[in-house]
């Protein structure tokens, strides 16, 4: 039995089962911020640092979450790579993080890792948590059983983690436990001897790998192995003994299982059950088939009727700061360009996004709470029935819960779906979630037109349940959208859904705040580089050509105002503005698009609106502040934007142009369409083609203008426009 050599550097991996506080160790260790929490499937990439210890520099990295190293989904490919050194240089020490509540499922990863002989160190988190369930481990016992050092550690408060370091520049090669038949051995060596000689990785872990993996992605290294896999085949195909299994997986597995009863009977003492009798009462109820569904539903709605109700007061503190600081600008620049610049451009762009800060705020609040306490495990076990309606599994449900916060992140997420079909279905409709950029939206035309509306049955806030609509809208939509996919292209049962409920915790404040200043500090610097960027691109087409009113233009307007009553400069200057933006770059492509989204109930100045918010979707908001002018310079009393919607009419007919009905087709459009050029890039990354991403495109937007066009129209037709 070796050890890892001492050296300057050393390069430690942490891999782990979903839900062992893998992560938790990670960035305790490296002050990194990593999203940690309660239910599996949110690392799906690696995530690497280094740091300084006694004059030693580690580099640390953090592998996805997996269940084993078959290379069934992405994550478990990525792991096995990093591991076996196939796409980056192997890690000195493998730390296998698991948890000391559920020995008897983690340790089957960790006899894989066993297998590919490297210096291996367990990390035995939760022992917190064993102890109150009667759980006792016997340290030494387990150490000895595996043959490598195992050291107990609490994440939550950081007991034991430097010991973790400490050892790992002696951490103890790992053999494997496997008792293979005579055959079966043979056939393992055969195929090391044949990666050996092809110069690639050959522990007995490589070579189960090779042998058992189904991933297309082996394919190329089994070609270099191809003889040997071949005899092998040929000797594991018949075992000698007729009452074992004939399959080697199967016989793999099984060796492997009672290696774990052997390991456990030794090492762990258990005094009752896992779960207390009050957890088993609480999952009766979130878990059962019709309660469970209607506490979600619930929790759901008051979560939007806060979103918008308790975030109001706010959000009218955010706008008299914004209009505060344009009229500062205003006193302070000369009239001209870059106050024109500054004023029109970038203060309405920043500020009609950081407006919507408070609705961001608690929205990621409610959902950080709802993901540390362990509930959103439960709520992806009670929705599989549902998803499966549609070809899904309660599997794509992280995915799709990530989409709610950006589409990105959950494009990326659908990696831990092992089947193809299933994967890429997920990608399809995770846009089709009401991402954060979406609530800008939302939230503006609610104010606009929803805000004043008498409350439902006396508690319900209308924009509360307007949001709630709209979520749901998307829901629906990418629900029929897998069912489409499902029944046309591909085909396929859902995997069944196996799921492992973590324990039910009170939420720290720490993670909690941590995960929250997150998102919102990437909320506010990505989106406040597109709209900083797009704000001035927009200026300056709403700015050029300069197109001035005529002398007999002017003379009209005059004459109009005095008949009027009217004030004569008042009423030149919106003149003027109007012509201006009419006949600008903006405004002619505004005027270009209007006859196609006309029949949506929108102008050409939505239109405008329009066009900029497919560079990224909460540039609608910033759009339209410019284009309503509602951070004019020329105007110290300019209305804010909800009112300057709402006070625009029609010339021809006297009418508001912005009603309700306009209202709910715009966001029904946004709730469907595919705006997001960073959604379109991870799509094409993750699919390996241009054909998905230029299909959602495409599709989706079509959809959208069928949906806008539908509501508006029945709508219409109901006399409610």
């Amino acid at each position: 039995m070796t050890t890892a050599e001492s050296k300057d550097r050393v390069r430690v991996a942490f891999v782990g089962n979903p839900n062992t506080g893998k992560t938790s160790i990670y960035n305790s260790l490296t002050g990194a911020r990593g999203k940690v929490a309660n239910y599996p499937g949110i690392t799906v990439e690696r995530r690497s640092a280094t740091i300084q210890r006694k004059g030693r520099t580690y580099d640390i990295v953090d592998l996805p979450g997996c269940y084993s190293l078959i290379a069934r989904s992405l994550d478990e490919k990525i792991t096995h790579d990093e591991l076996s050194g196939h796409t980056a240089s192997r890690p000195d020490v493998i730390i296998a993080v698991v948890s000391a509540t559920q020995l008897a499922r983690q340790l089957y990863l960790t006899l894989q890792l066993l297998e590919l002989q490297r210096p291996l160190i367990v990390a035995l988190n939760m022992m917190d948590l064993a102890e109150k369930d009667g759980v006792e481990v016997d340290v030494d016992a387990l150490s000895q059983a595996l043959g490598v050092r195992v050291i107990p550690v609490v994440a939550v408060d950081g007991s034991g983690l430097e010991r973790l370091l400490v050892a790992a520049d002696q951490a103890l090669t790992g053999h494997p436990l496997l008792a293979l038949a005579p055959n079966d051995a043979k056939a393992v060596a055969g195929v090391q001897t044949a990666l050996r000689a092809a110069a690639k990785p050959a522990s007995v872990g490589d070579a189960l790998w090779l042998m058992t993996s189904v991933d297309s992605a082996v394919a190329k290294e089994a070609e270099l192995c191809r003889d040997a896999l071949d005899a092998a085949q040929r000797l594991t195909a018949i075992h000698p003994d007729p009452m074992r299994p004939s399959d080697l997986k199967r016989r793999i597995i099984a060796a492997r299982y009672k290696e774990i009863d052997r390991i456990l009977a030794n090492a762990v003492t258990s005094k009752g059950s896992s779960r207390g009798p009050d957890e088993s009462k609480i999952d009766a109820v979130l878990t059962h088939p019709v309660w469970g569904l209607l506490f979600f539903a619930i929790a759901m709605l008051v979560l939007f009727q806060a979103v918008f109700t308790w975030s109001d007061p706010l959000i009218g503190w955010v706008e008299a700061g914004v209009s505060a600081v344009a009229v500062s600008v205003t006193k302070v620049l000369p009239s001209g360009l870059v106050q024109s610049m500054i004023v029109d451009g970038l203060i309405p762009g920043i500020g009609n996004v950081l407006v919507f800060l408070p609705q961001i705020i608690i929205l990621f609040l409610a959902i950080s709470l709802l993901e540390d306490s362990g509930y959103m495990a439960r709520v992806a076990f009670i929705l599989d029935r549902l998803m499966r309606s549609v070809g899904l599994s309660g599997q794509s449900f992280v995915p799709l819960m990530s989409s709610f916060a950006c589409a990105i992140p959950g494009v990326m997420a659908a990696r831990t779906i092992p089947t193809h079909r299933d994967r890429m279905v997920t990608i399809a409709i995770a846009p089709l979630m009401s991402c954060s950029a979406r609530l800008p939206v939302y939230t503006l035309v609610i104010g606009a037109v929803f805000s004043t509306s008498e409350p439902v049955l006396g508690i319900l806030s209308v924009p509360g349940l307007i949001i709630t609509g709209m979520y749901f809208t998307g829901i629906a939509a990418a629900f029929f959208v897998a069912k489409v996919l499902k029944g046309l292209t591909l085909q396929g049962s859902a995997p069944p859904l196996l799921l492992e409920f973590p324990r039910y915790r009170r939420p720290r404040v720490r993670d909690v705040a941590r995960v929250l200043a997150d998102r919102c500090w990437i909320f506010i610097t990505q989106t406040g580089r597109v709209i900083i960027v797009l704000s001035i691109l927009l200026w300056g087409a709403m700015t050029w050509p300069n197109s001035p009113l005529s002398s007999s233009e002017k003379a009209s307007i005059e004459q109009h105002a005095l008949t009027k009553g009217t004030d004569v400069d008042i009423a030149l200057a919106r003149a003027e503005e109007k012509h201006r933006l009419i006949n600008s770059a903006a405004g002619q492509a505004g005027l270009f698009i209007e006859p196609i989204i006309e029949p949506l109930g929108f102008d050409w100045k939505l239109g405008i609106g329009l066009i900029g918010s497919f560079a990224a979707r909460e540039v609608l908001v910033s759009t339209l502040g410019q284009v309503y002018g509602t951070g004019s310079s020329s105007d110290e009393e300019s209305p804010l934007l909800r009112q300057a919607m709402l006070s625009d009419v029609d010339p021809a007919t006297g009418k508001p142009r912005f009603t309700p009905l306009v209202g709910l087709s715009l966001m029904v459009f946004f709730a469907i369409a595919m705006q997001c050029l960073s959604t379109f890039a991870v799509v094409r990354k993750e699919t390996n083609s241009w054909t998905w991403p230029l299909t959602m495109l495409l599709g989706y937007n079509a959809l959208a203008w069928l949906a806008s066009f539908a509501t508006y129209q029945i709508g219409t037709a109901l006399g409610w426009g």
